[in-house]
């Protein structure tokens, strides 16, 4: 297990007779797809890539200093969104649709990129990820350049 690494050892990567033998071993948890000592603790709990997108929910950092497999890892868990090369807090999704629920309410012809940017006190860097993701989970629709009301959106507050 110890070469499994601090992420522990992913079992998709296991043959059918590997992974019913995990069964049967002592002292490992499998979490999450993958495999850790027990007792170990997880490496992306209050991971600070997260903790930083949560700060900063709609001018996201860089991931440039967080590992690769991390980055993956947090992704897949769902503790992380990416979206055109841009990374969210789901936090941050969750509060983009409300707000753009509320920009719609108002305007219900339809919003363009810059009302979203500064409705979200964004650059349009990170406000077209978001409305791609908004568009992408049927938040909103895109028509021509400007998004309405999809059938997920959220009431307006």
């Amino acid at each position: 297990m110890q070469s499994a690494g601090a992420l522990g050892l992913d079992v998709a990567t296991l043959d059918e007779r590997q992974r019913a033998a995990l069964e049967r071993v002592a002292g490992v948890v499998v979490e999450g797809g993958r495999v850790r000592a027990e007792g170990s603790t997880d490496p992306l709990a209050g991971h600070p890539f997260v903790r930083a997108l949560e700060a900063n929910p709609f001018s996201p950092p860089d991931p440039h200093d967080v590992d690769r497999a991390e980055l993956r890892e947090l992704v897949r868990r769902g503790l992380v969104v990416e979206r055109d090369g841009c990374y969210f807090a789901p936090t941050a999704i969750d509060e983009a649709a409300r707000r753009v629920a509320d920009l719609l309410a108002t305007l219900p012809a339809g919003i363009t990129v810059a009302q979203v940017r500064d409705a979200l006190g964004t650059t349009r860097k990170h406000a077209l990820p978001l409305l791609s993701q908004l568009d992408a989970t049927g938040v909103t629709r895109r028509r021509g350049d400007v998004r309405v009301g999809g059938p997920r959106l959220p009431a307006a507050r």
